[in-house]
Order: C-alpha cells, then structure tokens, then sequence
C-alpha cells in the first residue's frame, strides 16, 4: 500500500524516541532541523552524538527504561529500538492515544513513514517507498540532492518575495488567471 505523503508542522511539539543507539541518533538529528522539543528514553545511550545534543541543551536524554507514561503530552512518537515486543506494546498504546508512530525498520509497528529528506530551508522534499525498501530512498536522495541546482534556495526566495507581493484571495486568483 502506498502512504500518502503528508509534511506536518513540528516546531515545540513534543517528540518522543525511545532507543540510544545510531537509528536513534539519525533520526533526532534530521528532526532537530524542524525545531520540536524531543524527549530521548534509552535503558543506555550508546551514540556519543546524543550525549552532546543533550548538553549542549538541544534535546532532553532520560537514561532509563521506557513506561507507558512516558507517552503523556506526546505530539509523535519514533521507536528505535530492536526489541520487537517492545516496538508492538508501545505501537498499540500510541495507537489507543491518537498518537503517530513510527517504529524504525518495522512497517507493522509504523502509523506513518519516516522518508528520507532534503532540506535546505525552506525546500523540503521527503522521498518514500511506502517503508518497502529503506535504502533505495536513501540512494534516491542522493541522486535528487545531486540534481538539484546550486542556486535554488535564491530561486525560491525570489518566487516567495514575488508570491508575498501579490494580492491574497480571489484578487490574486484572478491575476493568476490572466
């Protein structure tokens, strides 16, 4: 089944990603560029990276096992953790909550895709294939990032300035027609 791809605002909205291992990092890495306030729960962290985002007050780092309470006021949730049991408990529970999951490397603990991005300000391009194969969407980014030319953040803030310049509603509609 294809997902639809949705592009959501996450700025302040409470992250939560249980795992501290190199998954983990990756993924609150490219979530950092989208300035939400993430929470990470590891029984241990392992990836040095997290440990320094932490102090240098960047992330929160809670070095304990995950609980279900964990989950209040969570806006989404990442499980980057191999235990699979572990990965279905906190799926179900977040799942009852109304809460998006995505369970790193297991579609069927997942409510939505985490794609690979390219971001460069304002242009976000996320690429997916529906979870099926992880890797290729990896090589995909490269190959997009690599054609993309090296003006184009410029590019967009002329279309952005010129867009901002015209009128809004119906007036700009009618512009637009001509």
């Amino acid at each position: 089944m294809a997902y639809f791809p949705l592009f959501i605002n996450l700025k302040n909205k409470n992250v939560l990603v249980v795992g501290g291992g190199k998954i983990a990092e990756r993924k609150v890495k490219i979530l950092l560029q989208f300035s939400p306030k993430i929470t990470v729960i590891a029984k241990e962290v392992k990836s040095k990276i997290l440990k320094e985002l932490y102090e240098d007050k960047k992330i929160n780092l809670i070095e304990r096992p995950f609980n279900f309470s964990d989950l209040e006021n969570r806006d989404l949730v990442i499980v980057a953790v191999e235990d699979i049991n572990l990965q279905e408990r906190i799926y179900k529970e977040c799942i009852k909550r109304k809460i998006p999951i995505n369970s790193v490397d297991n579609i069927d603990y997942c409510s939505f895709i985490f794609p690979a991005v390219i971001k460069d300000e304002d242009l976000i391009i996320g690429i997916s294939t529906s979870g099926k194969a992880p890797a290729l969407a990896g090589k995909l980014k490269e190959i997009i990032k690599s054609c993309l030319p090296k003006n184009l953040k410029l590019v967009l803030k002329e279309v952005i300035k010129l867009r901002e310049s015209l009128p809004k509603g119906k007036e700009r509609q009618n512009i637009i027609k001509t």
